[in-house]
């Protein structure tokens, strides 16, 4: 059991920096004898940082997974310069991180290249989800274009792309003649590594995952005593599970909370009962 009382030190907050995460997760797993700083979990042990991006990751994936709203997304507006490509079903566009090609055949043989544009990278892309174009240059509303997870199909019109496809960490899309395309992706973003604090940058980053700083500092407290096989390893895990469960209940109650009145999850014969993922 923990020496310190961790509520009373940790007074409720949106957003927590790495500095109180870890602060936690050294109460939680009894190394705070000589201070919060800690010893087998302080800042200065080459393992910690790297723990603490392992389970940041592993959280950020848990959010994705299980469609809560904190969950960071990102979108970007990209010029697409004109192309000319023969309406031959052979031929398509590819936008990847070294650029925009045009006329690639589908045996990935290399058409025209721009350097400009690319995927965005600021956050990198890790997925694309949603893709909307219009003509560059025009105010028009942005038309929604379709994924195609089985391979793409014909051309379509003379102005615009037609579907999309992912592969290769590349944006594919239909062939075709347009005069600019201005192409607006909604994708999930790469998270940026946590770095620990030096004399030129002192400052503890931030977590920008809405009141997921509990949750985080039990899946680092869990992950390091599963290391050194402690006993509270399970409860540790455990308690993550908890405050992540929390965090899924609020998004739930939110996600139901309209004048319609939807179909309950209870449980019945020959249904499965909706839940969450269950984390580690």
């Amino acid at each position: 059991m923990p020496l310190v009382d961790p509520v009373g030190g940790f007074p409720p907050a949106v957003y927590w920096n790495t500095e109180e995460i870890l602060n936690l997760a050294r109460i939680l797993v009894n190394d705070v004898q000589g201070g919060l700083s800690g010893q087998d979990l302080s800042d200065a042990q080459p393992y910690t940082w790297p723990l603490l991006n392992f389970c940041y990751s592993k959280l950020a994936n848990w959010l994705e997974d299980n469609n809560v709203e904190s969950a960071m997304y990102a979108e970007e507006i990209i010029s697409l310069p004109p192309s000319a490509v023969v309406y031959d079903p052979s031929l398509q566009s590819r936008l990847g991180y070294d650029g925009f090609n045009v006329g690639v055949g589908i045996d990935n043989t290399v058409g025209f290249h721009y350097d400009l544009p690319t995927l965005p990278v600021d956050p990198y892309l890790l997925e694309p989800l949603q893709l909307w174009q219009r003509p560059t240059g025009q105010t028009c509303p942005f038309m929604e274009m379709q994924q195609r997870l089985g391979g793409l199909g014909t051309v379509y019109g003379n102005w615009m792309y037609g579907d999309w496809e992912f592969r290769q960490n590349s944006i594919y899309l239909t062939g075709g003649t347009t005069t600019g395309i201005d192409l607006r992706i909604r994708y999930i973003p790469a998270l940026p590594e946590l770095v620990q604090p030096t004399e030129e940058a002192p400052d503890f980053p931030m977590i920008w995952f809405a009141r997921a700083g509990e949750a985080l500092a039990y899946m680092v407290a869990a992950e390091f005593a599963e290391i050194r096989n402690s006993k509270n390893a399970p409860t540790l895990r455990a308690k993550a599970n908890e405050q992540l469960q929390i965090i899924a209940n609020k998004s739930a109650k939110r996600a139901n909370n309209s004048q319609t009145r939807r179909r309950g999850y209870g449980f019945s014969r020959g249904r499965v009962a909706r839940g969450y993922t269950v984390y580690g």
